[in-house]
């Protein structure tokens, strides 16, 4: 089966989402209550919570239980996140 003209995009984005150093699934959540807390207070991502956030760019399923964490917290995703 050919891939798709979306299909190659998609997986052209997520090649260049890419980066040297990733999580897995399993580390995000050591990290993500630490996460969501520098994001509700906007301060600056040490290295380790950067790692969190560019898993949340290549990681949709993750990306979504991270903003319903927020909308079980009362916040909204969308101005949290700023995207």
């Amino acid at each position: 089966m050919k891939p798709t003209d979306e299909q190659l995009a998609d997986l052209a984005k997520l090649l260049g989402d890419t980066a040297d150093c990733e999580i897995d699934c399993a580390e995000l959540l050591d990290h993500v209550a630490a996460y969501l807390e520098a994001v509700k207070d906007r301060r600056g991502l040490e290295p380790r919570l950067q790692q969190v956030a560019q898993h949340f760019k290549i990681c949709p399923e993750c990306r979504e239980e991270f903003e319903a964490l927020i909308r079980a917290e009362g916040l909204d995703p969308q101005k949290l996140l700023g995207d």
